[in-house]
């Protein structure tokens, strides 16, 4: 009976710290990359690029779209709320 008290424990201490340590979007609420260019494909055109970037705890995702009439279109998403961001992006 200790023994199966004892596997119990380390079972739930090893689940607890797998939570707090995930960083992941569902942990985190928000958008996934996939989502995010699922979305911008939705907007016309063609992805050419995507990646993540995190800034002061923020996550944007950068796409690169290339448009119908061929020319390139740079969208910034925020991973949080899903909105598309105005205006250039910090350096």
């Amino acid at each position: 009976m200790m023994r199966i008290t004892r596997c119990l424990y380390q079972a739930v201490l090893l689940l607890s710290a797998l939570l707090a340590a995930g960083q992941s979007s569902f942990a985190r609420g928000g958008l996934t990359l996939d989502q995010a260019v699922e979305d911008a494909r939705r907007r016309g055109g063609r992805v050419i690029s995507a990646e993540t970037q995190e800034r002061d705890g923020q996550r944007v995702y950068n796409i690169r779209l290339l448009t119908k009439d061929g020319k390139v279109k740079r969208i910034r998403i925020d991973g949080d709320s899903g909105r598309q961001m105005r205006g250039r992006p910090r350096r």
